[in-house]
């Protein structure tokens, strides 16, 4: 009997369906977490907020009514994706608001004392910057891009059929995410820019929601204005790496390289963070690839020791 195209895209479908049903699990946790500290923690959330995020979903999942594009795996895994990219998103920053508000002791002065410990001069590369406008300007311009370069990343996977690379870079993106908002529940920081209190280009207001959230004072969940609020580790940080992994094999690849090493060398000053945030995202990236890395690694290793204990019996 002769294979199909769409046959030969069957198993890695399924596979990848499987997957992705992983992460769409931990977004439903995070969803549910949400939901019980709101209702006991007496928070409130903008329903036209929760519609908006509801309506895009459904949106970009409306393609699948229609079984021809329900059977393209293209197509089926990048609206999947893009449905579940926009509700984590709002979970996790959700999440993220009252794990802050938790209030624990601030770490700035460790993170920058470490900072001096590792010879990073916070101070020193923002006046450097502020000397050289070019130069800030296009640091600037790669922080800005992490959104950006997250859309492309699932466009060209999706429609490239880099399926089982699409998922794994949500998997890997959705973990790492979850650990920076935990981990900034007991070690929260304000920001270099707030604790050196310098006078710069740097909006102030971007982080007013910090300070509102550990005093009590906000108590509303405002999903269409969200702030980043986490310092260590750097989410930025981690985000350049996983994308630089995501584009490995591909023409692409020095491109990203470059785009995520400015991204790396802005996160300091374009997004209020010690040099330690920007090493402990790195290194978080990095072990959630090797973790990641070994556990595809164990199936393969038991096929290769089939032949020799078990495909005897099975030939009986």
């Amino acid at each position: 009997m002769r294979s199909t195209p769409s046959a030969g895209l069957l198993e890695p479908g399924l596979r990848v369906a499987r997957q992705l049903g992983m992460a769409w699990t931990l977004t439903w946790i995070v969803l549910f977490i949400d939901a019980v500290w709101l209702l006991l923690g007496g928070w409130s959330i903008s329903g036209r907020g929760v519609a908006a995020i509801a309506l895009a979903a459904a949106a970009f999942l409306a393609p699948l009514a229609i079984s021809r594009y329900r059977r393209d795996l293209r197509i089926h895994t990048t609206v999947r994706v893009a449905a579940l990219l926009i509700v984590f998103q709002a979970a996790g920053a959700t999440l993220s608001y009252l794990v802050i508000s938790t209030n624990a002791a601030l770490i700035d002065a460790p993170l920058a004392a470490w900072d001096r410990a590792l010879g990073f001069d916070w101070l020193a590369l923002q006046s450097w910057l502020q000397s050289h406008p070019t130069a800030q300007a296009t640091l600037r311009f790669a922080y800005q891009s992490g959104l950006i370069q997250l859309v492309f990343v699932i466009l060209f996977l999706g429609f490239t059929a880099r399926a089982e690379r699409l998922d794994q870079f949500m998997r890997l993106f959705i973990v790492a995410t979850l650990l920076t908002i935990i981990l900034s529940g007991p070690f929260p920081a304000a920001g270099a820019w707030k604790y050196y209190a310098l006078p710069g280009p740097f909006n102030l207001s971007s982080l007013s929601h910090f300070e509102l959230l550990r005093d009590g004072h906000l108590r509303d969940i405002p999903l269409g204005n969200m702030q980043g609020l986490i310092s260590i580790p750097s989410l930025h940080s981690a985000m350049a790496v996983l994308l630089v992994h995501s584009m490995r094999g591909t023409r692409l690849l020095p491109a990203f390289v470059v785009l995520n090493a400015a991204m790396l060398a802005s996160t300091p000053i374009d997004g209020s963070h010690y040099f330690v945030d920007v090493l402990a995202g790195v290194v978080l990236a990095i072990g959630l690839i090797e973790l990641d890395r070994r556990r595809g690694a164990r199936p393969a290793m038991a096929v290769k020791a089939l032949p020799a204990s078990g495909l005897g019996t099975l030939r009986r």
